[in-house]
């Protein structure tokens, strides 16, 4: 055959999915991990307590252990200590943090100021955050001691009483002693992060309003409280659902007494759960304490939105 015959191109096989869609399902197979994580660590235990708290399930009496529906969540309304938990719940976030707020704003003005040994006292700053809170707990709860606390040795030394104080042990007081430790415990953190909020700010800025003749107060008012409301949003809001949940040093200081008296909804539902052996109650208290934090978080991005580009 003296002629070459025709090449006949053949088309390339079609690929089952673009590559727009390739690319979704890429995206989707590098968030897997991460949603199993959430899931087993987060979702399942969410679900698992709304489903025990349907049960009555007392450990040390299993021949009880039945489905009651909404049994627990009527037991807890007809509570009454449950409602002083809650209440004491409000007093100990209120009173922490405010004042968490207050002293660590203090401490991040003086730490933004330039001044010899600096470096040294941020460090020392830190200390109360690095501390886990169950050793603060015990230490603070030696400071307390009424025999010989150092801080019963001082004031009578100093001549401000004339007999020990039972810090931990009396009603009116051991309310504000935990709240007086988890004060200190919580400085460092509101500290560290409006600082970070005060050395983001542009010099350029201040030297402007200064120019402009805005004193010391104007500037602080109109210049470094409106660029540092983001972070003190995200900051409160964060040590706000911290602090509601957190059941550290008041278990380990005074495990809720005396009489309720600093019983916290947490730590109401820690006794249930391991001293009562009442697993089913203590699901319930715990599911009432996520609706509480869930209803606070839509109220705060409700509140909060748009923060960030109204300070920019």
């Amino acid at each position: 055959m003296g002629s070459q015959e025709a090449a006949i191109a053949v088309p390339a096989p079609r690929a089952l999915l673009s590559r727009r869609a390739r690319e979704i399902l890429a995206n989707y197979a590098y968030l897997l991990p991460a949603a199993i994580c959430l899931g087993g660590t987060v979702l399942f235990p969410i679900l698992k307590a709304i489903h025990m708290s349907l049960y009555n399930n007392v450990l040390i009496r299993p021949q009880d252990y039945r489905f009651i529906g909404l049994g627990n969540y009527v037991r807890m309304v007809q509570d009454p200590t449950f409602w002083l938990t809650l209440k004491n719940s409000f007093t100990w976030v209120f009173w922490s943090v405010s004042l968490q707020f207050l002293f660590g704003f203090l401490v991040a003005l003086l730490l933004n100021a330039q001044f010899t040994g600096r470096v040294v006292f941020r460090t020392i700053t830190l200390l109360p955050w690095i501390i886990p809170g169950v050793v603060v707990a015990l230490v603070w709860e030696y400071l307390y001691q009424p025999n010989y606390g150092p801080i019963n040795d001082l004031l009578m030394r100093g001549g401000w009483m004339r007999t020990p104080v039972a810090w931990l042990s009396d009603p009116d007081l051991a309310m504000p002693a935990v709240v007086l430790t988890n004060i200190w415990r919580g400085i460092p953190f509101f500290a560290i992060m409006i600082l970070a909020g005060l050395q983001a700010i542009p010099d350029e800025i201040y030297e402007a309003a200064t120019v402009d003749g805005a004193s010391v107060t104007q500037r602080f008012w109109h210049v470094t409280l409106p660029m540092l409301r983001p972070i003190i949003v995200v900051a409160t809001a964060t040590r706000i659902i911290w602090t509601f949940n957190y059941a550290d040093l008041i278990f380990v200081m005074t495990s809720g007494g005396p009489a309720n008296a600093t019983q916290i909804t947490s730590t109401y539902t820690l006794l249930q759960a391991y001293s009562n052996l009442d697993f089913g109650y203590a699901a319930t208290l715990s599911v009432i304490l996520l609706v509480i934090m869930l209803v606070f978080t839509a109220l705060y991005l409700k509140v909060t939105k748009g923060v960030e580009s109204v300070a920019q």
